[in-house]
Parts: structure tokens; C-alpha cells; sequence
């Protein structure tokens, strides 16, 4: 049995991330009267992947830089920020998703 602990790995938390920020954002976007192609989205699958992508990218960049674990860490911050229960459109629109997340 102790061979099954090995194959178990932890939830990623930039999935957490992407998912707290894909309702967040679909909210104020419902709330503007808009949808996710006005945001620059076939839809919130679309979100999700750019999301995803963003997490995969800064990754490697941090893996060649010396940041190890700090994309983790900027996901789990904005996983808990994105899904608060007093979480405002501004919390998502003023995330600076092109900086290094080991500068946030």
C-alpha cells in the first residue's frame, strides 16, 4: 500500500486560481452587460486555458530564474483573494498578470 502514496499528488493551485478568477471575472462581466468575447474570450473555457497557459508559462520561466514555487504561491494568493466572499471586479481587473509573480 504504501506504493499508492507515492502515484497521489497535490491539486494544482493555479486550476484554483483560474477557476475562482473565471467566476469572479464572469460575474462582472455579467454584471457590465458583456460576455467573454468582449474580454477577449471565445468563452470561459477559453479563460481557463489562457489561465492555464499563463500558469504552465511563468513555470518554466521560474524554473530557468531561480523562482522555483513562487507561481504556486502567487495562485494560491489569488485563489484566496478571487474567491472571498467580499471579492469586487476591482480585485480581478487590477491583477497584473504580466508581471513575474515573484514580483506581486
Amino acid at each position: 500500500m504504501l506504493w499508492l502514496l507515492a502515484c497521489v499528488t497535490q491539486p494544482d493551485p493555479c486550476l484554483a486560481m483560474c477557476e475562482a478568477g473565471a467566476a469572479l471575472y464572469g460575474g462582472c462581466l455579467a454584471e457590465w452587460g458583456a460576455d467573454w468575447t468582449a474580454a477577449g474570450y471565445a468563452d470561459e473555457d477559453d479563460f481557463l486555458d489562457a489561465c492555464d497557459t499563463w500558469a504552465f508559462e511563468w513555470r518554466q520561466i521560474e524554473a530557468v530564474d531561480g523562482h522555483e514555487g513562487q507561481t504556486d504561491a502567487t495562485c494560491v494568493a489569488r485563489a484566496e483573494q478571487f474567491s472571498a466572499s467580499t471579492a469586487t471586479c476591482d480585485d480581478f481587473t487590477s491583477t497584473d498578470w504580466n508581471s513575474a509573480p515573484w514580483l506581486d
